[in-house]
């Protein structure tokens, strides 16, 4: 029997053919919506996440601000209001009475750096006090414990500094930031032990050769005077650092970058340490409270009168920082985000503050997380 096979015509041909045109670009639209909708929630989350981590790392460290900085005896309030001695990369400090949290405004829109001063010692943050008085600024010290010293050879073999304030026991007199290069024990009376701390200058950016050059007023200590363990801490500040050098815009990567201000004088993305990534705006007020009050009356930012190093009264009004932070996600082909976006909203104890997109800066999703945080140790100290 003779078969005879049979294609397929012309006309299902092209009808197969317009079904699966049809079909890919069907296909092509639903994978480009998907990827799409898929960077924008990654990105968002990306956003998301990046805002969360920048302002635990703030919270956690203004939280802290003033350890070892503040007494607690309801009088005195903050050590030193007459001022540190710090000899480092920027002598602005030397003469300025210590800020547990400083606040450089960035001026118009531009963002804010916050600076912390504490100590991060395991121990040692109440004083310890000098077993014998200093005849010359440059001598070295011995106090009556080890307050953490002890570790000053075991941080060193790990690339660590150890800090000290030297405080007089008179609040008005100045106090002495200084670098302890070797803690020895030594014998005292009725089998005590006291410590004796090295301060040399090699090797060390806080230890002045010659006090009596590097400082206005060189100091030296007695008997009653003590030595507060400060760790390894020195000066932090939050910064936003971007990666062309300029403030954030448009067309560069930012991030929230934090770093001690007493041995790096100029934050570059490479020098300094990341705490969350596309960050392109820090805001932070003052929370002023009224004399001999502790609650929060008024907002300010850190400009006019209470720009710079600020003094022991007005320290002592501040028992709360306002901080937001702005993140943002990855460029997007259009504008996606609105022209304002409300950091904290204008009420009866301060003004609003918006950041504000424009131009290309709209072309990606932002996330904002504003918070207001108390100055435990400020408080505490019932200064």
């Amino acid at each position: 029997m003779k078969t005879t096979a049979r294609g397929f015509t012309l006309v299902e041909l092209m009808v197969a053919l317009a079904i699966a045109a049809i079909t890919g670009v069907v296909v092509l639209q639903v994978l480009t919506t998907y990827q799409t909708r898929r960077q924008t929630v990654s990105g968002s989350n990306d956003a998301e996440i990046n805002v969360s981590l920048g302002m635990f790392a703030v919270e956690r460290e203004v939280r802290m601000a003033g350890a070892g900085y503040t007494v607690d005896d309801g009088t005195v309030g903050v050590r030193c209001q007459n001022g540190i001695n710090i000899i480092s990369q920027s002598n602005a400090y030397n003469g300025n009475a210590p800020m547990p949290v400083r606040i450089i405004d960035g001026g118009g829109n531009a963002p804010d750096q916050i600076e912390i001063m504490r100590s991060n010692a395991e121990q040692g943050l109440g004083p310890s006090q000098l077993t014998q008085g200093m005849s010359a600024a440059i001598d070295d010290i011995t106090v009556s414990d080890s307050s953490g010293f002890s570790k000053v050879a075991a941080n060193q073999a790990n690339g660590t500094r150890t800090l000290a304030l030297v405080v007089a026991a008179d609040p008005l007199q100045l106090c002495t930031m200084l670098e302890v290069t070797k803690a020895t024990p030594v014998s005292a009376d009725a089998g005590n032990v006291d410590w004796f701390l090295e301060h040399s200058a090699e090797d060390s950016p806080y230890n002045p050769e010659d006090p009596t050059v590097a400082f206005d007023t060189p100091m030296t200590y007695g008997l009653g005077d003590g030595v507060v363990n400060l760790g390894n801490f020195g000066i932090r500040r939050f910064e936003i650092v971007c990666n062309d050098g300029d403030a954030p815009s448009a067309t560069n990567s930012c991030d929230l970058k934090w770093y001690n201000v007493l041995e790096e004088s100029t934050p570059t993305m490479a020098n300094t340490e990341s705490v969350a990534s596309q960050v392109v705006d820090l805001q932070a007020q003052y929370g002023i409270a009224d004399a001999d009050s502790n609650a929060v009356s008024q907002w300010v930012d850190a400009d006019g009168s209470w720009a710079g190093f600020l003094g022991p009264q007005q320290i002592s009004r501040i028992k709360a920082v306002r901080v937001a932070i702005v993140t943002r996600s990855n460029r997007e082909g259009g504008a996606v985000a609105p022209t304002s976006l409300v950091l904290w909203p204008d009420d009866a104890l301060g003004d609003e503050k918006t950041y504000d997109p424009s131009g290309g800066e709209q072309n990606y999703r932002y996330q904002t997380l504003s918070v207001v945080i108390p100055l435990i140790n400020v408080i505490w100290s019932g200064s």
